[in-house]
C-alpha cells in the first residue's frame, strides 16, 4: 500500500516511505477507506472495522488509526498503527519502520513518551541510523526527561543528516538546559540557517539570549514570536502565549530593578 499520512493531523504524522499492496483489490479498498477518513473520520473508522476481518495487509488497521488520529484519539491511533506494523503481511523493512514511526508520532501527540520511545526503537530495528527516526526518539526521550539519551539521538540524527534544522533546535534547547550556552547559540543559529520555522526557533533563541544576559535580544525574539504566531482564527498560538509570558516576566523584573 501507499501509506497515507493525512498530514493535516499534525506535521509529525507526515512520513516519507512508500508501500505497495500486493493485491490491487486491497489497494483499492485502502484508498477508498482513506478517502472516506478525509471526509468523515467516523465513517472511515466504521469502514476500517468492517474490513479488518478479511484484511491481511495491515491496511485496515492503518486506516482505522488514521481515523482515530483525525478524531484526536492519538493513543488509540498509535495502537492501530502498531497492529498494522506487526500483523500486516508482505511488508518490507522500510514499510514496517514507517508504521512504527507513525505509532511513535501518535504516542507523542498523546504525551506518552515511554510508548513513543518503544515505537521509535522498534522502527530503528528495521531501518538503523535513519535520521528522522533518531530525531523522533530524541523527542520521545526529551518528553520522558531523559536528556542524556535525547542528546545522544539528536547528535546521531545530525551526524546522519546535517541538513535538517529540527535536530539542531532540539539540541540547542538541551544545551541551554545543561548551561552550555555557547553550544546552544551555535546550534540555534545553525537551525535558523536551514530555513526552519522561525516561531519555535526565535522562542528558543530568546531563552538562550536571556540566559546570556542579552535582554534586548531576548525581547526582540519574543516580540517577533508574538507577532508571527497567530492562528487562522486570529488567536495567539502556544508559542505566542509563552513569549508573552516571558516578556511580562522580564519587564516586571526590569521595573523592580530600574
Amino acid at each position: 500500500m501507499k501509506i497515507s499520512t493525512l498530514s493535516k493531523i499534525s506535521p509529525w504524522l507526515a512520513v516519507l516511505a512508500i508501500c505497495t499492496f500486493s493485491l490491487p483489490a486491497q489497494a483499492d479498498q485502502y484508498q477508498r477507506c482513506v478517502s472516506l477518513v478525509e471526509r468523515d473520520p467516523n465513517a472511515g473508522y466504521d469502514m476500517a472495522l468492517d474490513w479488518e476481518a478479511s484484511d491481511l495487509t495491515g491496511g485496515a488497521f492503518h486506516c482505522s488509526g488514521l481515523s482515530l488520529a483525525r478524531l484526536g484519539l492519538f493513543d488509540a491511533a498509535a495502537e492501530r498503527f502498531t497492529r498494522a506494523a506487526t500483523q500486516g503481511q508482505g511488508m518490507n523493512d522500510v514499510e514496517r519502520a514507517t508504521l512504527f514511526r507513525q505509532s511513535g508520532e501518535a504516542w507523542l501527540l498523546a504525551n506518552q513518551g515511554l510508548e513513543a520511545v518503544n515505537a521509535f526503537t522498534r522502527a530503528l530495528e528495521y531501518v538503523p541510523q535513519d535520521p528522522a527516526l533518531l530525531y523522533g526518539r530524541a523527542r520521545a526521550y526529551d518528553v520522558t526527561e531523559q536528556p542524556g539519551d535525547a542528546f545522544r539521538d539528536a547528535n546521531a540524527a545530525i551526524t546522519f543528516d546535517p541538513s535538517r534544522g529540527a535536530p539542531y533546535l532540539l539540541r540547542a534547547r538541551l544545551n541551554r538546559q545543561l548551561g552550555q550556552l555557547s553550544d546552544a547559540a551555535r546550534d540555534i543559529e545553525t537551525a535558523i540557517a536551514t530555513g526552519i520555522d522561525m516561531v519555535p526557533a526565535q522562542l528558543e533563541r530568546g531563552l538562550i539570549r536571556f540566559e546570556q544576559n542579552d535582554n534586548s535580544g531576548a525581547l526582540e525574539d519574543w516580540r517577533a514570536v508574538v507577532a508571527a504566531d497567530i492562528t487562522p482564527e486570529g488567536k495567539s498560538g502556544f508559542a505566542s502565549l509563552a513569549a508573552t509570558r516571558f516578556i511580562a516576566e522580564l519587564e516586571a523584573k526590569a521595573a523592580e530593578n530600574p
